[in-house]
């Protein structure tokens, strides 16, 4: 069993006063790994009532029963002294951050997210002073221990681990350093105006692997000390394309692990480093980091199925062939020679299956770097690296998807039958199958409200009589809501993301209702309560077969299929295929060629996890789960892969 600590929640979004500084980001962190520590506890206890063999060999066996992973978190909020935050706002030459749980040299400051305010008197609103806060990244040898000699997980499981671990509950822990690429991000803001754009990037590169490097001392440290029982990296630069600016290369990863552990243990170490688990993304739009995870498996010889065991690959052979000034030679050359302190194997691991965002979300297409030449010179970096999210699409009513608002793929729960009475739940995919591409009750709840908001009585009533002003006033608000559920009908088909769509209902409708009348009568609230219910579930369903036709790009299922076929038979429209594929290569999702064969009777989220499980590279999936039934969703798609 796997446990997966969750990172720390992303501040910078919200912090703007000193209630939300160094001190809640760090807090929030440790409550993570105090919860996951719980739910551990009970899933234990839950195990050990279980009466049978399975449950026996769990509790009752050797080595480890479970194993829990946590990233420390690659973003912290620190308050700056006031010596320091008097100029915070134009000084890049900052360095001295102080976080609340004490001062970590490795960390480098990215930017001022709020700059601090003096208190005056004459303020109107009396405001009181509040300190600098800048944004750090957190990937150093300091702040690795600091953070593991603290933590609540190894309190909890290692440091009491003979006496309070009882019922034999055994537990390994394993830390991973979240997203090390966004180091190239810290260099490329401190330095995109001092050089040039090739030795830029070059130099942003060597500082990623320098701190990477620093992190991983940190984490050999650490396994000495008996603090975690083996580090790994979990990164979605791994994924990206070799020439986009924030691309990780798995290389640079062993190689820096194999360094970290020269550098704690010596070249007469008999030992071997204490990397042990690589994780990136990769879905069945984003299938580039389901290449990555073969090339790492194959340089250790190993997969999924075969227990760590195979025959290393013969990459770093000197041949005649190849420029041994070219960098990446030399590298395969240096990795090849430390193969003795490298590990036998790494567990590969996919994250994020059902999330595939546009172009790794990013935020920028991946043939092109994020610095661009303007002018002779080199430009500002995009939007999204210094914390601006308004780029990111926050007007946007569910009809683009972009970085904020990925593809999810996934089937949803829709109600059959006439809403607001008793009915079932389907899958989307088997609505649509049986009633066709909306809920069965939308359009009659649709009819009855345009009709509800005709307002036919006052309009009478106009042509015998001057309109009071409150007549009026309902007549203006009867004709907004009747054109803005007109509008939401008419541009259904257009949807793409429902997490979207929601933020539109919330920042634009539902305020668009509330200006358009003081109070609305409990019919008419009823009614508008019914229509977004049934339009929720008709955007559902509109979203999850568009994603389902993007990922068969072209390809249907022609039915009827008898009970002894295998398969569905495809059917190719070569018109669909190319939409799909131009869809796809702007969403940068263009490594996937052709389409999937998906039954109409497996929901996309069922398919998805099964593709996955199915690749021989692929240890396991990590996937996130809110509600019980997600787990049961997952272990189902599990069991009917191979063991994993």
């Amino acid at each position: 069993a796997s446990f997966d600590c969750p990172a720390p929640p992303l501040i910078e979004k919200n912090i703007t006063s000193s209630d939300k500084d160094g001190t809640f980001c760090w807090m929030a962190n440790r409550q993570s790994e105090v919860n996951i520590g719980n739910a551990f506890d009970q899933a234990w206890e839950a195990l050990l009532e279980e009466d049978d063999s399975e449950a026996l060999n769990v509790t009752a066996g050797e080595g480890s029963a479970a194993t829990i992973t946590c990233r420390l978190g690659y973003r912290s909020a620190v308050v700056l002294s006031e010596t320091d935050s008097k100029d915070a706002k134009d000084d890049t030459t900052i360095t001295d951050c102080q976080e609340r749980e004490g001062k970590f040299h490795g960390d480098t400051r990215v930017n001022v997210l709020f700059p601090g305010k003096a208190a005056y008197e004459d303020n109107e609103d009396n405001s009181s002073s509040q300190p600098a806060v800048a944004l750090v990244h957190n990937l150093s040898q300091e702040y690795v221990l600091h953070s593991l000699r603290t933590s609540p997980l190894f309190e909890k499981f290692k440091l009491n681990e003979e006496t309070n671990n009882d019922n034999n509950k055994r537990v390994s822990l394993i830390s991973l350093a979240h997203n090390p690429e966004t180091q190239i991000a810290a260099y490329l803001m401190n330095n995109y105006h001092k050089e040039s754009k090739p030795q830029l990037l070059q130099n942003a590169r060597i500082y990623m692997k320098e701190a990477l490097k620093s992190a991983f001392i940190g984490y050999e440290i650490a396994v000495t000390e008996g603090l975690i029982d083996g580090y790994g990296v979990d990164s979605n630069g791994l994924s990206l394309q070799p020439n986009h600016d924030m691309h990780l290369a798995w290389r640079d990863v062993l190689e820096c692990a194999a360094h970290a552990f020269l550098e704690v243990h010596g070249d007469g170490s008999k030992d071997t480093s204490s990397l042990k688990t690589i994780r990136l993304p990769g879905n069945v739009l984003e299938t580039r980091g389901l290449k990555v995870a073969n090339e790492i498996n194959s340089f250790f010889g190993t997969s999924a199925g075969n227990n760590g065991e195979g025959t290393p690959s013969e990459e770093g052979l000197t041949t005649f062939t190849e420029d041994q000034n070219d960098p990446l030679v030399q590298q395969r050359q240096k990795l090849r020679k430390m193969r003795n302190i490298l590990p036998k194997s790494v567990e590969v691991y996919v994250t994020r299956p059902l999330t595939a965002y546009p172009h790794g979300g990013t935020g920028w297409d991946q043939s092109s770097p994020g610095l661009s030449e303007s002018g002779g010179g080199i430009s500002a970096p995009p939007a999204f690296l210094n914390g601006d999210n308004t780029a990111s699409g926050t007007d946007s009513d569910g009809k683009k998807i972009d970085a904020k608002h990925p593809v999810r793929i996934l089937d949803y729960q829709v109600e059959s039958g006439p809403i607001g009475q008793p009915g079932e739940l389907s899958w989307s995919n088997l609505h649509y199958k049986q009633y066709g591409p909306r809920p069965s009750a939308y359009q009659p709840i649709l009819n009855a409200v345009l009709s509800h908001f005709d307002a036919d009585a006052i309009l009478e009533a106009s042509l015998e009589r001057e309109l009071t002003v409150e007549e009026r006033e309902t007549l203006e608000g009867c004709k907004l809501i009747r054109d803005m559920v007109h509008d939401l009908d008419t541009s259904l088909d257009t949807m793409k993301s429902f997490a979207a769509y929601e933020e539109y209902l919330v920042n634009v409708a539902v305020p668009l209702i509330y200006g358009s009348f003081e109070e609305l009568d409990e019919e008419s609230a009823g009614m508008l309560q019914l229509f977004f219910r049934v339009h929720g579930m008709a955007v559902r369903m509109v979203v999850s077969r568009w994603t389902r036709e993007m990922l068969m790009g072209g390809c249907t299922n022609v039915q009827p299929i008898d009970d002894e076929t295998v398969s569905s038979t495809m059917k190719l429209d070569k018109d669909q295929e190319e939409k799909m594929e131009k869809i796809r290569q702007i969403l940068g999702f263009g490594d996937l060629k052709g389409g999937y064969n998906i039954p109409d009777d497996t929901t996309l989220q069922e398919f998805a996890l099964k593709n996955l499980l199915d690749e021989s590279a692929v240890g396991g999936v990590v996937i996130g789960c809110s509600r019980p039934d997600h787990v049961l969703e997952a272990v189902r798609a599990a069991d009917t892969s191979n063991p994993v």
